[in-house]
């Protein structure tokens, strides 16, 4: 699954950004009534130029008692982002979350103009329903084979009553029913796995 999957599937639909002018008393605010950890500060472009989270606040603006209606966005947020494209797998994201600590991602284009801010639960939220599909998925592989494999041998069956097939014959039928359902299983999990190869 793609970043750009998230979209479809984000708790909070709509992106919220700030100006490096901004007071942290306002951005405070907005974190507590959108219920977010953290916002993306833009220039006049949109271009991101940092993120402002509860953990700056608290480490840059309450520890060195500054003052939140004259401290701004620019005082305290982080410069040093790392950032996700809207075509990278989301699995790779997470990794990359879970190894820099970090609990949200940015999403630019190429000219680093902000185009979502995703949080590692969505990142999460996403693994979850894409590993929800592979087990859906891999239930109708089986429920395919069991079928296959009953009409299978209910045709031998009818088939040696109705006197077509010689019974000597059917150690050979069936070796070849076996084989039959085997290739029809690794097709059908081969044809499943398309929906997204690097799962």
């Amino acid at each position: 699954m793609k970043v750009s999957n998230l979209r479809n599937i984000k708790n909070i639909k709509e992106n919220f950004s700030f100006r490096v002018e901004t007071p942290i008393s306002e951005i405070a605010l907005a974190l507590k009534d959108k219920k977010i950890g953290a916002v993306p500060i833009v220039d006049n472009d949109y271009k991101l130029i940092g993120i402002v989270s509860e953990r700056d606040i608290v480490s840059k603006l309450v520890v060195e008692a500054m003052d939140a209606d004259l401290t701004t966005a620019k005082d305290i947020m982080t410069r040093k982002i790392i950032c996700a494209k809207l075509d990278d797998n989301i699995n790779y994201i997470i990794g990359i979350m879970k190894n820099n600590n970090i609990r949200h991602m940015p999403v630019v284009d190429q000219n680093n103009v902000l185009t979502d801010f995703f949080s590692i639960r969505d990142f999460l939220n996403a693994e979850m329903q894409t590993n929800l599909e592979i087990k859906q998925k891999h239930k109708n592989i089986v429920r395919y084979q069991i079928m296959v494999s009953v009409f299978l041998v209910l045709s031998t069956i009818l088939g040696v009553f109705l006197k077509i097939f010689k019974t000597e014959n059917l150690v050979v039928i069936f070796s070849g029913i076996f084989f039959i359902i085997g290739i029809a299983a690794v097709m059908t999990l081969r044809d499943n796995k398309r929906y997204d190869k690097e799962d």
